[in-house]
């Protein structure tokens, strides 16, 4: 589950439609304290975090964020996000552990590269450590055969092995839509 972090609603529903039509999995919150809330649930794969929720444009608050969430879960990747990107502040959230930095207004197809780079570097360096039960493996592949089709269910069935009824009825178990 990708976890969006944005005060702006506008912003949140852009980037949320977004992952959806490339089929991921999101979550979008607009505060400090649902985003550790959701930090602490677990399943986060992936955050955008916008570096200001408030009217100030400093950038400090999403610094101050990144530290608290790389805290509670240091291999989760961060890609920061802004409209008033500087590259001091790109360096210092580098330094903080994010991933990539996106300013505002942004091209989607960029965009979704850097967050397909960022997912795929995670997986390849976490992915080899635990060992999932079969329904985790299940799910993560249906999620992966959404995001590789951009979310045809038709593509999403052959690259799985199987008919779209079935993906359906699995993504139905999995509270996939």
């Amino acid at each position: 589950m990708i976890l969006i972090v944005d005060d702006d609603q506008a912003i949140r529903l852009s980037i949320g439609l977004m992952l959806r039509q490339a089929g991921f999995v999101y979550e979008a919150v607009s505060t400090e304290a649902d985003t550790m809330e959701a930090m602490r649930r677990g399943n986060v794969e992936l955050v955008i975090l916008d570096m200001n929720l408030t009217l100030s444009t400093t950038g400090q608050q999403g610094i101050e964020m990144l530290r608290k969430i790389k805290i509670l879960s240091p291999a989760t990747p961060v890609i920061m996000l802004s409209a008033w990107a500087t590259v001091p502040l790109a360096v210092e959230g580098m330094k903080y552990g994010a991933v990539d930095f996106v300013t505002k207004p942004w091209a989607n197809r960029d965009f979704m590269a850097k967050i397909r780079k960022a997912l795929d570097m995670a997986e390849k360096t976490n992915g080899s450590t635990k060992v999932e039960s079969l329904d985790e493996t299940e799910r993560k592949a249906i999620e992966k055969a959404l995001r590789q089709s951009d979310g045809n269910m038709s593509i999403a069935a052959q690259l799985l092995g199987i008919t779209r009824q079935s993906l359906y009825r699995r993504m139905e178990k999995f509270g996939l839509k």
